[in-house]
């Protein structure tokens, strides 16, 4: 397929918002792919050139873009840059330079040669060979390498490379969209994606999903099977308000586990090679050497995938130590320096693969057992603090016990034989009930940062306050919840402003809001926040559509940040509507 008809359907896709139209568009330009190309075109399609675990990125510096656009177009970087300040999108700013390049500026920086007709493959190896570039004069190499592409393409096509480079196609595409559009251009039907959904979810990977999909056949993609370092969806819980609720959900009978305040992990292991994977499916591996060295002196058996939680952990106090500690262990600088300041423990309490075999589809108290089998415990690895309980006192004396222990709540689980593990899924197979003392609420939230104000005063020169929203898991879009200005350091403030760049003055398609933001952002940062109460609002448009009036949403009273940046977590694992809505029914 070539580059640019791919970028025709990308532009089709940017000007409409109907999800069902989005899909035939998709799925009408996907059908015309081959088995070859397939795989790059989906992982293009989500604004990537690897699956997240790889942790291959393309992006670069808005700097050393707009350099490679100046040398493209034969601009200067100042007029560049004032482009890029007038249209708020690298995207747009290069397609309006290329589209008014005359023929004597093409001739000179393509060396008298007609613009090429790239396929989809070729443009992928070029942009994977940028993000490869790598030592002394690298970003040279990047810029050159950059600018010669795009003195080469069209000017729609420059649009989505400059895209692609700066992190977001801006096509509002997300993975559920994208396996709706291919399991309609194989099969005819979207209905088929949940299969797509199931065997993505057990290997994280769009490439092998769609590529085993136009290869093999939908009958391919129903046997797709957990695959060693290829992280699996972690399954996501409910959550109910009360002991009382939690034994209600399970039928009087429920497994106990206590919900530690640390970073979930699922460890792959196959003989001395152990890899690292946060519930994001970002591979954590190199910040954590002393968690594989304690996997591989603890391991009974040579290849398995557990889950637990990494925990900071004072030895001495024999005490687990608050999430802000063990969030330090994901820097990527001065790794042992971290570890010798913020020892852990590893709290294990699931087994997704032993004997050869995903264990998905096994019980939970099966899965429990089988932890024993295959890892011992150790002053470091340990297993998750878990009891049987039948009646509501039990609960309440296990959820206690919790909390003095420096937990955040309890996981309450299911013990039936449908028990199995919902890869991806947000079930009712798992649920939480958390603490919250020090407000009327008896949850957090964790909420994703859409948009900002800028600072005024002692934070001028930084953001000042925060759009918040909630994730909508049927449409796949973000609804506004909450706006907040308290509660946040001056260390806090600094991070935010360091890692969330304005990238448009109009928000994003997957965005609901109406409330205007000075500052939109790519959805990426995802906050702990605590509130008084839950109200209707004509405001925010949470759960919007799903309450009595369609006019009213949701919206969090007096919110305040709780100090935690749920680093872990992607923004489409956010607290979702749905949840919001069930704890407004309740409060």
């Amino acid at each position: 397929m070539k580059f640019k008809d791919l970028c025709q359907c990308y532009f089709r896709l940017e000007n409409t918002q109907k999800k069902l139209e989005m899909v035939d568009i998709l799925a009408e330009t996907l059908a015309k792919a081959n088995e070859k190309e397939i795989g790059k075109i989906s992982l293009l399609t989500l604004g990537k050139l690897y699956p997240d675990f790889v942790g291959i990125e393309l992006m670069l510096a808005e700097k050393m873009a707009t350099k490679a656009l100046a040398l493209a177009t034969g601009k200067s970087e100042k007029s560049v840059q004032n482009l890029l300040d007038e249209t708020g999108d690298l995207g747009k700013a290069a397609h309006k330079l290329l589209e008014n390049k005359t023929q004597s500026t093409l001739l000179a920086f393509t060396n008298q040669q007609e613009i090429e007709q790239y396929e989809v493959q070729e443009i992928w190896g070029i942009l994977d060979n940028i993000a490869k570039t790598t030592g002394e004069g690298s970003s040279d190499k990047k810029i050159r390498f950059l600018s010669g592409l795009l003195s080469k393409v069209t000017s729609l096509e420059a649009r989505y490379i400059s895209r692609l480079i700066a992190g977001n196609l801006r096509t509002g595409v997300a993975a559920q969209l994208l396996l709706e559009a291919l399991s309609k251009a194989k099969t005819g039907n979207r209905e088929n994606k949940e299969f797509l959904e199931r065997a993505y979810n057990r290997c994280s990977d769009i490439e092998y999903v769609s590529t085993t999909l136009f290869a093999k056949g939908l009958e391919a993609v129903k046997q797709v099977e957990v695959k060693l370092f290829s992280p699996i969806k972690v399954m996501l819980a409910q959550r109910v308000s009360s002991s009382e609720e939690l034994l209600e959900r399970f039928k009087g009978t429920c497994a106990l586990e206590y919900k530690y305040d640390g970073l979930r992990v699922q460890i792959h292991k196959k003989n001395k090679d152990v890899k690292l994977f946060s519930r994001s499916t970002e591979n954590i591996t190199n910040q954590f050497p002393d968690v594989i060295e304690f996997i591989n002196d603890s391991s009974l058996d040579d290849e398995f995938i557990i889950e637990g939680e990494i925990v900071a952990f004072d030895h001495d106090k024999e005490s687990i130590l608050p999430f802000q500690h063990v969030s330090q262990r994901k820097r990527k600088h001065d790794i042992d320096q971290k570890i010798a300041e913020v020892p852990v423990r590893v709290y294990l309490f699931d087994v997704l693969y032993s004997d050869s075999k995903s264990k998905l589809d096994s019980p939970y108290l099966e899965r429990r057992e089988n932890l024993k089998e295959i890892i011992e415990e150790s002053k470091e690895i340990k297993f998750s603090h878990q009891t049987i309980a039948e009646n509501a006192d039990e609960i309440d004396d296990f959820f206690h016990q919790a909390i003095k222990d420096s937990c955040e709540g309890i996981m309450g689980k299911s013990v039936g034989k449908d028990s199995v593990y919902q890869a991806g899924a947000r079930g009712w197979n798992w649920v939480k009930y958390k603490a919250g003392y020090d407000a009327q609420l008896s949850d957090s939230f964790d909420l994703v940062i859409m948009g900002a104000e800028y600072g005024k005063g002692k934070r001028a020169g930084k953001y000042g306050a925060f759009l918040l929203g909630c994730y909508d898991e049927i449409e796949g879009v973000y609804q506004t919840f909450t706006k907040i200005g308290t509660g946040f350091s001056d260390e806090d403030l600094d991070f935010f402003f360091k890692e969330l760049k304005p990238f448009e003055r109009d928000k994003p398609k997957e965005f609901q809001s109406d409330i205007e933001s000075s500052i939109w952002f790519n959805p990426k940062i995802v906050i702990e926040v605590t509130g008084d109460e839950i109200t209707r609002s004509q405001l925010h448009t949470c759960s919007r559509g799903l309450m009595e009036s369609d006019l009213e949403g949701l919206a969090l009273r007096f919110p305040r940040f709780t100090g935690k940046i749920v680093d872990d977590k992607a923004p489409e694992q956010a607290t979702t509507n749905d949840e919001i809505r069930t704890i407004y029914l309740n409060q």
